[in-house]
């Protein structure tokens, strides 16, 4: 019986949007507005299924708020900077062979960071399942060195990574719906809300920018 299931995965995502920590996701846009103003930086990382969700949200970062709602013209607005560490084939398997997965987005990085004095208004979001991956846990670590606030949207708990970030936000719930129980529990709720909350803070910037 499909219905019932399809049922089941509706039903269990409408109740983890419920407890969603909103207050969590203002701070994120605040400090959003602070990178954008002070001309710094958004980096975005994610492992597996989540990595489509954070190149989305770069592609929407650094176009929906600056493009009229008629499509027609763009606004002379000044853009965001935007790199998301998930984009370049070459530089994740030429990372990963040489020096290990673990570190794949903080070699990336280095190529950013210079110190806490320019470094400080940049902002590392993250999107995990477990929050527990060892390369989101590195960059993390990494980027603290320099200022950089650091934003991960995860689940299960949250991991490690919600205890090292400014802004954690963990998604709740267990799932009984098939192909996201087990170690994998919960996983495509995580993923449909990462993608959503990239769509939140993209419309809330525009709002911003196109107020400004």
């Amino acid at each position: 019986m499909s219905i019932p299931k399809i049922n089941l995965y509706f039903k269990e995502k409408s109740q983890i949007y419920k407890k969603i920590n909103t207050k969590v996701i203002f701070k994120v846009f605040e400090q959003i507005k602070k990178t954008y103003n002070n001309d710094g930086q958004v980096f975005l990382m994610a492992n597996g299924g989540a990595s489509a969700i954070a190149e989305g949200f770069a592609v929407d970062l650094r176009t929906h708020p600056f493009v009229n709602d008629d499509k027609s013209v763009t606004t002379s607005k000044r853009r965001i900077k935007v790199e998301c560490l998930t984009e370049s084939s070459g530089c994740l398997t030429g990372i990963s062979n040489d020096i290990g997965f673990d570190f794949i987005f903080q070699e990336q990085l280095k190529n950013y960071m210079r110190s806490k004095a320019k470094n400080k208004n940049d902002l590392l979001i993250a999107f995990s399942g477990s929050g527990n991956s060892a390369n989101i846990i590195n960059a993390i670590n990494f980027t603290k060195k320099f200022g950089v606030k650091s934003f991960c949207v995860s689940g299960r708990g949250g991991g490690k990574a919600s205890k090292i970030v400014d802004y954690p936000l963990i998604i709740p719930g267990s799932s009984k719906f098939p192909g996201q129980t087990g170690k994998n529990d919960n996983n495509f709720h995580i993923e449909d809300i990462q993608n959503s909350l990239s769509h939140v803070l993209v419309g809330l910037l525009k709002e911003y920018v196109q107020k400004k």
